[in-house]
């Protein structure tokens, strides 16, 4: 039964709705929509990188350390995840290894070089 001096208040405002989704639910969406095409991205670039070099003569599994293997592969696709998380202006935490290990060639103006030594954290910046 139902008590008729029971009041029911709306909930809080949460800004425009569409479709039934506040403002927040949307941009949540939009970011892991993002985030599932940069990784549907890589998952299909993968495939085709790979066996690329590998008809070029680069076989790239050590049959003897097959772990060092994975760990260089997935190097390379955390490297391509960081480029197109750029793109979405998503934080990859790459980016900052890319702007910490590559420093200006002093004997060739223009050019980067590896750095010879490198101690950063890997944790994304506060704004």
């Amino acid at each position: 039964m139902y008590s008729n001096n029971v009041i029911t208040f709306p909930k809080p405002y949460d800004g425009p709705l569409v479709h039934g989704k506040s403002a927040q639910e949307i941009h949540e969406n939009v970011e892991m929509m993002k985030q599932y095409h940069i990784q549907e991205t890589v998952y299909n670039l993968a495939p085709l990188i790979f066996n690329h070099l590998e008809v070029s003569g680069f076989y790239l599994v050590d049959e003897n350390d097959e772990m060092h293997s994975i760990r260089d592969g997935a190097l390379i696709l955390e490297a391509i995840k960081s480029l197109l998380s750029k793109h979405y202006e998503i934080y990859h935490p790459f980016q900052k290894l890319a702007d910490n290990i590559f420093v200006e060639d002093k004997n060739d103006p223009g050019t980067l070089k590896i750095t010879e030594s490198l101690n950063i954290e890997m944790v994304e910046p506060e704004n």
